[in-house]
C-alpha cells in the first residue's frame, strides 16, 4: 500500500495540477497514447526514453546520451479538452517508429514540474521515471470488469498493483483490459455523489438544462437538481417514468407508468455529464478525494436542499463511508498500475445505466423522453471522453475533436490548422453552461456512431466487440431481449477471423453462459419481465445466437480462439469444441468479474448445482439450447471441489503458449489470493 501520498500544486491554481491519469491506452510500434485530466492546460514536453543498448539494436540511433529522451515531443500539439474552469481532458499521442518489447519510460515534464514530481507514488521504488514496454504479443493478460466503489469486496486492482511491483518490465502483462462496468453510473454511493458535487463545483464543470419531462418538472437545470431535495437518496423519484401499455384503459385511467431507469439501486443515478466526468476522476485517481470535504453533510447535520436524510439514509451513509474510506486507500495504486501497463477498455451497461439498449421496447421509451435521452447522452459522451477516446483514437476524426470541444467554449467551430496558423489570437473562455442546441447535436452524433469496436494488432490478436450499441432488435415484442450484436456487426466480427491462426476475443457479456441462469432469464422474459433478472445473454435472441454459432462452426475460422468476458459477478472457464467435426476449432471461454463485485453467494451455490446436474456435456437437455452443436466442458477452480463457478472479487490473469492455448488461468482477488482453473481431466 502507498502511504503518505503528497501532491504537488499546480503553479496556477490551489489545485494540484494532475487530476487523474497518466493512464498509458493505445501502445503500438508507431504509437503511444496517454490520458490524464489536469487543472490547468498542459504546457511542456511529453518524453520517451530506452536503454541506449536496446536503442541501437531496435532502431539504429546510437546518439542519444545516458538519461536523455530518444523522442519529444511538445504537449501543447495535442488534443485537449477544457471540460470547466480548471479542468482539461488530454490525450496524448507520440507518434513515430518505436522499439517493441523492450524496457522504455515516459515522462510528462510541465510548468509545475515533472511526473515524479508532480506525483511521487506514480513511479515504483528507485525509478526515476514510468517504465512500460510496446509488446508484439497478447500472450499474457490482466482482464476483468465490474468495479463498484463501494462494494464491501477488495479492490484487486491493488492486488494487480502489488503483483506487478515485484515484477520486471519483461514479465508484466501485455496489456491490461477492462471489459466493462469501469463505473457504476445507476448505483452511485451516496458519500460519492457529495464528492462529485464538491469536484464540480472546485473544478468549475460546466452545467446543463435539464428537460422537464422527468418526474419533476421543476428541475430544469443542473443546478437545480444539485441544490433540490431529491438531489442525495431520492432521484429515483425524480427520473422519468413510460407508459408500457397502449390500452384504452390506460387512456382512461392514467398512472405513473414503469421507470425508464430500470436499476433497482438508482436513487443517486449520474444525470449530468459534469456528474459523469467527476465519477471517472474520483475512481482512477486519489487527487481529488484530498481536494473536498468528506464530512461535508455530518457537518450539516445531515441536510441537503432543504430535506434531512432519513434515519435509514443516515446510517446508509455512513455504512458507504466506512467502505470508501478503503477504496480510496488503494487509488494510488491503481493510478500507478494504469500509468505503466497498456490498458484497454470497453462499456457495458453500468458505463451508462443498468440495462442500456436491453429491448427495442426499452430503446423506443428512451427514444419518447428527452431527458432520458440526455442522461444516456451525457454517459456515453463521457465514455468517449475517458474511456473509448484512447482505445483507437484514429477512430475520432478532426470534426468528432472539435464538436466535443465546442460543448465546453463559447469559441467558434475552428479547425485545428486554423487554431495553430492563429497561434496566440485564437482564445478559448469555458461556458458555464453547455448551450441546449450543441448538446442535443453532440448527442445525436454519438447515437450515431459505430466505431466503438477495435481490434489490437498483436499476436494473437485481439478483437474487442461493441455489444451495447449495434444490437439485432427482436421484430416480434417490444419486451423480448435484443441480440447482443446485429447481423451486419457479426459478419464484420466474421471479416476480422479470417486468415487468423489464433485470436482473443473480448465480448463484455459471456458468449456462452451459465445454461441454468440463462434458463431463468429465459423464463422471465416468456412472462415478459426481462428486467427482473437481467435477461441478457448471447443466447438470448435466435438471430444472434444462430449466427454467432455459424461463425464458430465455420471452417475458414481460426483454430483457438480464446473468449473473455465480465458482467456476471462471479468467474468460470470453458473448453468448448464442436459436436460431431473431427477437426473441431478449440474454444476457451474465461470469465472473471468483478474487480471488485460479487454475485450473492447462496444464490450462486444454488444456480452452479442445478447447472452442474441439469446441464452436464452429456445431459440430453442440452439438445434443447441453442448451443447444442457444441460440447462445453466446465473448469473447477483449484480451490472447490463441486463447484464450478468462483465468487470471489478478482482480475483474471491469461497466459496463453505460441498456439495461443491457454497456459494457465487464473484469478488474483483482492486479498491477494489466487484461484487457478486448470484443465478438465
Amino acid at each position: 500500500m502507498i502511504l503518505g501520498t503528497v501532491l504537488k500544486p499546480s503553479t496556477t491554481s490551489s489545485l494540484p495540477l494532475l487530476l487523474a491519469g497518466p493512464i498509458l491506452r493505445k501502445t503500438t510500434a508507431t504509437e503511444v497514447v496517454i490520458w490524464l485530466a489536469t487543472s490547468s492546460p498542459l504546457i511542456g514536453r511529453a518524453e520517451l526514453y530506452v536503454n541506449e543498448t536496446d536503442l541501437v539494436e531496435e532502431i539504429g540511433q546510437s546518439n542519444v546520451e545516458q538519461d536523455q529522451p530518444f523522442y519529444t515531443s511538445s504537449l501543447e500539439e495535442h488534443d485537449s479538452i477544457q471540460v470547466g474552469t480548471h479542468a482539461w481532458v488530454t490525450l496524448i499521442r507520440l507518434q513515430g517508429q518505436f522499439p517493441t518489447n523492450t524496457l522504455l519510460e515516459y515522462d510528462i515534464h510541465t510548468d509545475s514540474g515533472s511526473l515524479k514530481e508532480l506525483a511521487p507514488h506514480l513511479v515504483y521504488n528507485g525509478k526515476s521515471h514510468v517504465e512500460f514496454k510496446i509488446s508484439t504479443s497478447a500472450d499474457y493478460i490482466l482482464h476483468g470488469s465490474c468495479r463498484n466503489p463501494h462494494h464491501p469486496s477488495k479492490d484487486s486492482l491493488v492486488a494487480a498493483d502489488n503483483k506487478i511491483a515485484e515484477q520486471t518490465v519483461a514479465e508484466r502483462p501485455d496489456m491490461l483490459m477492462m471489459s466493462g462496468d469501469q463505473i457504476y453510473a445507476d448505483h452511485v454511493a451516496g458519500p460519492t455523489l457529495d464528492a462529485i458535487q464538491q469536484v464540480i463545483q472546485r473544478l468549475g464543470l460546466v452545467g446543463e438544462s435539464l428537460p422537464t419531462d422527468s418526474q419533476i418538472k421543476k428541475i430544469n437545470s443542473s443546478d437545480a437538481l444539485y441544490n433540490s431535495e431529491y438531489h442525495l437518496y431520492q432521484r429515483h423519484q425524480y427520473l422519468p417514468h413510460h407508459t408500457a401499455s397502449e390500452s384504452m384503459l390506460d387512456k382512461f385511467f392514467p398512472n405513473r407508468g414503469v421507470p425508464i431507469f430500470s436499476s433497482t439501486d438508482c436513487e443517486n443515478h449520474l444525470v449530468t455529464l459534469s456528474e459523469f466526468i467527476a465519477m471517472y476522476l474520483l475512481v482512477w485517481s486519489p487527487t481529488l478525494w484530498q481536494c473536498i470535504n468528506r464530512e461535508r453533510l455530518i457537518e450539516n447535520n445531515f441536510t441537503q436542499g432543504g430535506r434531512q436524510l432519513t434515519p435509514t439514509e443516515q446510517q446508509q451513509w455512513r455504512d458507504e463511508s466506512v467502505i470508501m474510506d478503503d477504496f480510496i486507500a488503494g487509488l494510488p495504486q491503481v493510478q500507478r498500475l494504469f500509468a505503466h501497463i497498456p490498458t484497454y477498455m470497453i462499456f457495458d451497461d453500468h458505463d451508462v445505466t443498468d440495462d442500456w439498449n436491453l429491448t427495442v421496447g426499452w430503446e423506443h421509451a428512451v427514444d419518447q423522453n428527452q431527458f432520458a435521452t440526455q442522461v444516456i447522452g451525457n454517459g456515453l459522451a463521457a465514455y468517449w471522453m475517458c474511456q473509448g477516446w484512447g482505445n483507437k483514437p484514429e477512430s475520432f476524426d478532426e470534426t468528432f475533436i472539435e464538436q466535443a470541444k465546442q460543448l465546453f467554449v463559447d469559441q467558434p467551430l475552428i479547425t485545428k490548422q486554423a487554431h495553430n496558423e492563429a497561434g496566440n489570437a485564437v482564445t478559448t473562455h469555458s461556458v458555464s453552461n453547455i448551450e441546449p442546441d450543441k448538446h442535443q447535436a453532440f448527442i445525436e452524433m454519438l447515437s450515431r456512431f459505430e466505431e466503438w469496436h477495435y481490434t489490437i494488432d498483436t499476436s494473437p490478436k485481439v478483437i474487442v466487440l461493441d455489444t451495447r450499441t449495434r444490437r439485432w432488435r427482436s421484430e416480434s415484442r417490444m419486451n423480448k431481449p435484443s441480440g447482443l450484436m446485429d447481423w451486419e456487426a457479426l459478419i464484420e466480427f466474421q471479416h476480422q477471423l479470417m486468415n487468423q491462426d489464433k485470436v482473443v476475443i473480448v465480448s463484455a457479456a459471456p458468449m456462452f453462459g451459465v445454461k441454468f441462469i440463462e434458463t431463468l432469464q429465459k423464463m422471465a422474459t416468456t412472462i415478459g419481465k426481462p428486467l427482473v433478472i437481467d435477461a441478457e445473454n448471447w443466447m438470448a435472441h435466435p438471430g444472434s445466437a444462430n449466427t454467432l454459432i455459424s461463425i464458430f462452426t465455420h471452417t475458414k475460422t481460426p483454430t483457438n480462439f480464446v473468449v473473455l468476458s465480465g458482467d456476471v459477478h462471479y468467474s468460470f472457464a470453458y473448453d468448448i469444441k464442436l459436436r460431431y467435426r473431427r477437426n473441431s476449432p478449440n474454444i476457451y471461454q474465461i470469465t472473471c468479474s468483478g474487480i471488485k463485485n460479487q454475485f450473492p453467494a447462496p444464490l450462486l451455490k444454488f444456480c452452479d448445482v442445478c447447472d452442474r446436474l441439469l446441464y452436464s456435456p452429456r445431459s440430453v437437455l442440452n439438445y434443447f439450447t441453442k448451443r447444442k452443436r457444441l460440447k462445453i466442458e466446465k473448469r473447477s477452480p483449484d480451490n472447490q471441489t463441486f463447484y464450478r463457478l468462483s465468487n470471489r472479487s478478482a482480475i483474471g490473469e491469461l497466459r496463453l503458449d505460441s498456439d495461443g492455448k491457454p497456459q494457465a488461468i487464473t484469478t488474483l482477488s483482492g486479498d491477494g489470493k489466487v484461484t487457478r482453473f486448470p484443465e478438465p481431466d
